[in-house]
């Protein structure tokens, strides 16, 4: 019985040069040699296809591999991470998909005016207020290097001063308030519609 032979490996990266003069040789799997110098004028585009995305740069008149090189690492998404070592006639790159790392914990912290306010720091990104205030008063909320000034009238409850924090969060953080704990988050939303 004769069965067709399965094609083990196939690439799931492709690099295409616009200019016939600037090479693009395929080394197999993720590997590619980038070779010779943009001749078109004003410019040429390198497309670099991924498993989720096109990535496209524009290579000015005379761009040699190492330009390339350099335009790419800017380019290419945090997914991809590429490698790049020089080969006789030009640079051979290697493209691996990378694990882009969860957001890390925000930094979060809590200035007052008023002396009397009391908070304890139960984590990172989680405080608690374990008493009201005295006196009217600004309170300054900080997630890692945003911030939001809020004030706040005497008298105010530590839960009324969670509750107010908690709905004055930074913008690109979110918090859940738990009676008198607060705790922030990065806003996964955000940041995904910023990266």
């Amino acid at each position: 019985m004769h069965e067709e032979p399965i094609q083990l490996s196939v690439s799931r990266f492709r690099v295409h040069s616009e200019d016939p003069s600037f090479n693009v040789t395929w080394r197999g799997g993720s590997r590619f040699v980038l070779t010779g110098e943009v001749n078109l004028d004003p410019s040429a585009e390198l497309d670099v296809s991924t498993p989720n995305d096109v990535v496209e740069v524009s290579l000015a008149r005379r761009s040699t591999p190492e330009h390339a090189v350099a335009m790419l690492r800017r380019a290419l998404p945090r997914s991809i991470s590429m490698r790049h070592h020089p080969v006789e006639d030009g640079v051979e790159i290697v493209f691996q998909e990378a694990l882009v790392p969860a957001a890390k914990t925000p930094r979060f912290r809590i200035f007052s005016t008023d002396a009397q306010l009391r908070v304890k720091q139960l984590d990172e990104n989680k405080i608690e207020f374990l008493g009201g205030i005295g006196e009217d008063c600004l309170l300054t909320v900080l997630c890692d290097s945003r911030r939001v000034t809020i004030s706040l009238p005497r008298g105010s409850s530590a839960l009324a001063i969670a509750a107010r924090v908690g709905s004055n969060v930074p913008h690109g953080f979110r918090a859940l308030v738990d009676g008198p704990v607060v705790s922030v988050w990065k806003d996964a939303d955000f940041f995904s519609a910023v990266a």
